[in-house]
């Protein structure tokens, strides 16, 4: 699982558009360009700049818009103010905090990383004799 640390809802980000008013006077609309939230400046929460996405486990996924606990988090990637990987691959850093068992149980993983998991065992099985 991955996550970007957010959006801002109704703030203009990826998920419900810029919300719109109008004044009472002119009747004009306003699109909301003085201060608004981040993700409403250019990019997924990050005004632009660029930042992390952690990667982490199903153990305890965290709510949305919300950073797992540093034990859950495997690694981070690296993300330029457009969203795209730093350096085509994303700069992975290891996470240095995660642990596999913790007082929420054990590493937890997605379907599709369980089955991958599995085969590769199954691989590393058949070497074995």
């Amino acid at each position: 699982m991955a996550s970007s640390g957010g959006a801002n809802l109704g703030s203009g980000g990826s998920l419900f558009p810029r919300q719109t008013r109008r004044r009472r006077g002119g009747g004009n609309t306003t699109t909301g360009d003085g201060a608004g939230g981040a993700s409403a400046q250019g990019g997924p929460g990050g005004a632009g700049r660029g930042g992390h996405i952690h990667v982490y486990d199903y153990r305890r996924p965290p709510d949305y818009g919300r950073i797992p606990d540093p034990e859950d988090i495997f690694g981070s990637l690296e993300v330029d103010g457009e969203g795209k990987f730093v350096d085509g691959h994303g700069n992975y850093q290891t996470s240095g905090t995660y642990r596999m068992c913790t007082r929420d149980g054990i590493l937890g993983l997605s379907p599709f990383l369980r089955q991958r998991l599995i085969e590769r065992l199954k691989q590393e099985e058949e070497l074995l004799g």
